[in-house]
């Protein structure tokens, strides 16, 4: 049944050489203006240069994808058989990027399909909501969270640390205590961090506290350690 189906569809034409190369430059061009806003907007820490490359890149791989296969049911089949066997190990995190990677991939087909008026608004449109949320309330980072863990003498030494966490205006919970000697206890603590602050400083400044050892923050987002 399905090879009788595929022999009486007709096979796609592909598009003229100015006519392709026109939709890929477009493609490129379009997923440039939104990788470009997305690094204006990207506010953290170590730029992701390669995500930056991929979303340039991913709308000129979506947009020859779907000019190769047009309207044909067989190349269809054929490329979704290609594209199973890649396994795509990499892990996006942030919501945010999925939606940027998303848009790229969106102006590919667009263009891809010869949609260049959905393709050319929906960059518009995307980018101005963008830097919209940008400059609004919403678009500001919150604390960065990290985990405080630390070896403590002494009831004194706790007291001081938590004196500190609150004269710096840092949000903190225990999260665990384990003992590590009859005189020791070793605690963990989430530690909500304003993104101006200086962790190296205020690393400096919890060292300086007589009582406490074996001190370490981990990022809970990173494998960054300090």
């Amino acid at each position: 049944m399905l090879h009788q189906y595929l022999s009486e569809s007709s096979y796609f034409e592909f598009p003229s050489f100015a006519v392709a190369i026109f939709t890929i430059l477009l493609a490129l061009v379009l997923s440039t203006v939104i990788a470009l806003t997305y690094k204006f907007t990207y506010q953290e820490e170590n730029f992701p240069n390669k995500f930056f490359q991929a979303i340039v890149l991913s709308s000129t791989v979506a947009a020859m994808v779907m000019m190769a296969v047009g309207d044909n049911l067989a190349v269809g089949f054929g490329v979704l058989g290609a594209v199973s066997i890649i396994r795509f190990r990499t892990l996006i995190k942030s919501p945010r990027n999925i939606i940027f990677m998303f848009a790229s991939l969106s102006i590919g087909i667009s263009t891809g399909v010869f949609g260049f008026a959905i393709a050319i608004s929906g960059t518009v449109i995307f980018c101005i909501t963008v830097l919209l949320l940008y400059y609004s309330p919403y678009g500001k980072l919150g604390d960065r969270k990290m985990e405080l863990i630390v070896t403590i003498l002494d009831q004194e030494a706790l007291n001081n640390l938590l004196g500190l966490i609150e004269s710096e205006k840092l949000t903190a919970t225990v999260v665990r205590i384990r003992s590590v000697q009859e005189d020791k206890s070793q605690y963990s603590f989430n530690v909500g961090i304003k993104q101006e602050a200086d962790l190296n400083q205020l690393y400096k400044k919890i060292t300086e506290i007589s009582g406490l050892s074996d001190i370490r923050f981990d990022t809970r987002d990173s494998d960054e350690q300090l």
